[in-house]
């Protein structure tokens, strides 16, 4: 029985490719960085691994919203892009040092628009696009980014199929907070999108 909550991220990147993906690997992985996904070689690694600013051999260097892959010559995708969002000090978080970040909510959710864009045109039809992602608070904002994603992909012609939920333990340290006004999180999402070339007739009419 394969549950949409785990605790184990390679868990859920099996489960998607066994549900969905004939159980085939991945095709391309656009946001590789060290490539934690296939640590221990339980996920096994994508044909083709790269990111807009490589860390390890083997990486191409290539910002996924300028892909140089012919279109529909895709079968299935990872996407696991930044989703931190801390304005002009972003050079002093750690995780924004190792995994990207935006300054705005705007820019974020524009790479996050363009990238969809990207990826729609090199997926075959019918191919896989599995989008992690994450909720977040900002400047005491509350941002859940699964809505606008969702409806993003909709707009795009993707095809929602599934979705998973990592939850986790333990988090890095935030630093003290002396006035919590949101709960931690302790999410995210893997949502599965399929992608569909073909413009639904009901819809172009």
């Amino acid at each position: 029985m394969i549950k949409s909550i785990s605790h184990n991220q390679q868990e859920i990147i099996n489960n998607i490719l066994a549900l969905h993906n004939n159980g085939k690997p991945l095709d391309l992985d656009p946001c590789y960085n060290v490539g934690g996904f296939y640590r221990n070689g339980i996920v096994q690694g994508p044909r083709i691994k790269s990111d807009v600013n490589p860390l390890v051999p083997g990486v191409l260097k290539l910002d996924v919203r300028d892909l140089p892959f012919k279109s529909s010559s895709i079968k299935s995708v990872i996407f696991d892009p930044p989703f931190l969002v801390s304005g002009p000090r972003v050079s002093q978080s750690k995780m924004a040092q190792r995994y990207g970040s935006f300054e705005c909510l705007d820019t974020l959710k524009e790479f996050y628009r363009q990238s969809l864009i990207s990826l729609q045109r090199v997926l075959k039809h019918g191919g896989l696009l599995i989008f992690k992602c994450q909720d977040f608070v900002h400047a005491r904002q509350q941002n859940l980014i699964l809505p606008y994603i969702y409806s993003l992909a909709r707009e795009l012609n993707f095809a929602v199929r599934d979705l998973f939920i990592l939850l986790s333990n333990n988090r890095i340290n935030a630093g003290r907070i002396k006035n919590q006004q949101h709960a931690r999180k302790y999410h995210c999402y893997f949502l599965v999108l399929k992608c569909n070339k073909r413009l639904d007739k009901r819809s172009s009419a």
